[in-house]
């Protein structure tokens, strides 16, 4: 009888342990690539329910932060990210992501900052030491897992005609795959991304707080479903950051 309840008890902590153990490395690098697939609804669901179990897991709240649509709600999820876990291994992916979302619209000190705090801090980054200029270029390049991102090299020319992402379904839902201060520099991009993607890329106004920016997406979705696949295909082809949104 002793025998069984101290079986019963250790399997009672086996299973606690494993309910509130935190995402390591491994366990976040399996989620992107779920979302990278187009199962961000399975990912959001998941990561939900660990962070009502394990609030302060790193690794959930990067994944939180990385599913979050809506702009201005992810820098500041970011931003608390590296403030929190300066020492996680994707905390310089957060500060970088913080970063181009201030370039991207137009506040250029407080990018500059980011910048150089990601230099100071995160001295030995894949992302230190670039120019601050860099939101400026296109990086479109095959997304490669984040080991291997250091030799990660370009397409050739010939790589990206071959290309086979599918055109957008016709419908009021965008994939948004950058945001700018000017509109030259928005249309700049969009032309650099069409020819690199092979689908027309375009630019609309859209406010954010009380400026307006330009923002640089592919339309004319039916619904979020394909929206989401076609984002994920330019995420896993060229490794553009992307969010679904309304027109």
């Amino acid at each position: 009888m002793k025998k069984y309840t101290f079986l019963m008890l250790s399997a009672v902590i086996v299973l606690t342990a494993s309910l509130f153990a935190q995402l390591d490395e491994q366990d976040v690098r399996k989620r992107l690539d779920l979302i990278h697939s187009g199962k961000i609804g399975q990912v959001r669901t998941e990561i939900a329910s660990l962070l009502q179990q394990q609030p302060n897991d790193p690794g959930a709240r990067y994944l939180d932060a990385y599913v979050t649509e809506n702009g201005d709600q992810a820098v500041k999820k970011y931003q608390t990210y590296v403030d929190n876990f300066p020492q996680s291994v994707w905390a310089d992916d957060a500060l970088y992501k913080v970063y181009q979302y201030y370039y991207a619209v137009g506040l250029y000190k407080t990018a500059e900052a980011k910048f150089a705090q990601l230099n100071e801090q995160y001295p030995n980054s894949i992302y230190a030491k670039r120019s601050v200029q860099e939101p400026l270029k296109v990086e479109i390049r095959p997304a490669a897992r984040p080991e291997q991102q250091q030799s990660a090299q370009p397409l050739a020319a010939e790589e990206k005609k071959e290309t086979n992402i599918p055109a957008p379904a016709v419908g009021r839902i965008a994939v948004q795959v950058g945001v700018y201060s000017q509109e030259s520099i928005a249309q700049q991009q969009a032309t650099n991304i069409t020819s690199v993607v092979g689908k027309k890329a375009t630019v609309f106004a859209k406010q954010s707080g009380s400026k307006t920016v330009y923002a640089v997406a592919f339309e004319g979705f039916a619904d979020d479903q394909s929206a989401r696949l076609f984002g994920a295909e330019l995420k896993t082809k060229f490794n553009l950051d992307w969010f679904v949104v309304k027109r």
